[in-house]
C-alpha cells in the first residue's frame, strides 16, 4: 500500500515527521509513505508533471498536511486535482492555526482532521489513527515511539535563545559559530541530499535530526544534522525519549524561495535524562 505525502516545501520537517511516524507504526503492514518533496528522480527533459501523475496514480492514499501558507499552492492545487480525477482516498489534516471551517471550496467538501493544539504524540496518534480508519489498516497496541515525558522541565539558556536568533537573522555573518543548549531528540531520519550536500557532508553518511527546544516533544524546535561517530548515538536514540545538552554548530546558509535558513551541525552530545 502507497500513501502520498502532500505538503507545503517549507513545512517539510513537519511533513518527514508524520512519514517517519507512519513507517513506523504501519511497518509490518506494507505500507509505504512517499513525501512530496522526496520521491522526485528527474531526468534532463523529463516533464515533472507526468512524473508526478505516475506517481500518484500508485498511490492508494493522498494525505494533505494544510496551513494557512498551505493553501492555494500550486503544487498542493495539482496534487489534489489529479487524486481526485483519479479518485485516490483524500485526507487533510489542518495544523498551524488552520481550522477546519477555514478550508474553502473544494477542500472543505474533503474529508479533514483538526491537529490543532494537540501535543506532539496526541497529533501523530491522530494522525495514525485516521489513516488506519480511511485505509483498514491495523494500529498495534503498544506504540513505544509515542511515550510520554515525565521528568521534570529544562528551562532554555537565555543567552543559547538570543545567540540562535542572531543566526537565523544574519546566518551568512556566523558561520563555524558554536552554541551549546539543552533538547528533546525528536524524528531521526536521512537528511535531505540538497541540504547535505550544501553543508558539504555526505548524503548518504548525515542525518536529520529534529532537536526540541524544551522537555516536550511540542513547541519551537531546531533541524540538525548530524555525520560521522556522533550519528551513531542518533540512530539508535528513540524519539521523544531522550534529553540531551549539545553543542551545536552553524556550518551552512540554505536559501529557499524567500527564506534563508541556517544549516546546523550537532558537533558533540551529553545524554542527561533517558527514559526506557
Amino acid at each position: 500500500m502507497k500513501i502520498f505525502l502532500s505538503h507545503y516545501h517549507q513545512e517539510a520537517s513537519d511533513a518527514e515527521d508524520i512519514a517517519d511516524h507512519l513507517r513506523k507504526v504501519f511497518r509490518k503492514q506494507d505500507v509505504e509513505v512517499i513525501l512530496a518533496t522526496g520521491w522526485e528522480t528527474l531526468a534532463p527533459g523529463d516533464r515533472w508533471e507526468e512524473k508526478l501523475i505516475g506517481v500518484l496514480e500508485k498511490a492508494n492514499a493522498l494525505i494533505v498536511l494544510m496551513s494557512v501558507d498551505a493553501l492555494g499552492r500550486p503544487w498542493l492545487n495539482f496534487e489534489m486535482g489529479v487524486a481526485w480525477a483519479k479518485r485516490i482516498r483524500i485526507l487533510i489534516f489542518c495544523h498551524k492555526g488552520l481550522t477546519i471551517s477555514g478550508l474553502p471550496r473544494p477542500y472543505s467538501s474533503l474529508q479533514a482532521i483538526d491537529i490543532n493544539n494537540l501535543k506532539h504524540n496526541e497529533k501523530m496518534d491522530i494522525v495514525a489513527s485516521a489513516i488506519a480508519n480511511a485505509l483498514n489498516l491495523s494500529i498495534p497496541c503498544t506504540t513505544p515511539e509515542t511515550t510520554s515525558i515525565q521528568s521534570a522541565d529544562l528551562v532554555e539558556g537565555a543567552s543559547f535563545a538570543s545567540t540562535y536568533r542572531t543566526w537565523s537573522l544574519r546566518p551568512g555573518a556566523h558561520i563555524n559559530e558554536t552554541i551549546k543548549g539543552h533538547f528533546l531528540v525528536g524524528a531521526v531520519n536521512p537528511a535531505r541530499p540538497d541540504r547535505a550536500k550544501l553543508a558539504k557532508l555526505k548524503p548518504e553518511e548525515t542525518l536529520y535530526v529534529r532537536l526540541f527546544m524544551g522537555s516536550t516533544p511540542e513547541g519551537r524546535f531546531i533541524p540538525a544534522l548530524v555525520t560521522g561517530k556522533v550519528a551513531g548515538f542518533f540512530e539508535r536514540v528513540i524519539r521523544d525519549t531522550t534529553r540531551i545538552e549539545a553543542t551545536l554548530r552553524l556550518i551552512a546558509v540554505c536559501e529557499e524561495g524567500e527564506n534563508t535558513i541556517p544549516l546546523v551541525s550537532i558537533e558533540s552530545y551529553k545524554v542527561i535524562t533517558e527514559s526506557e
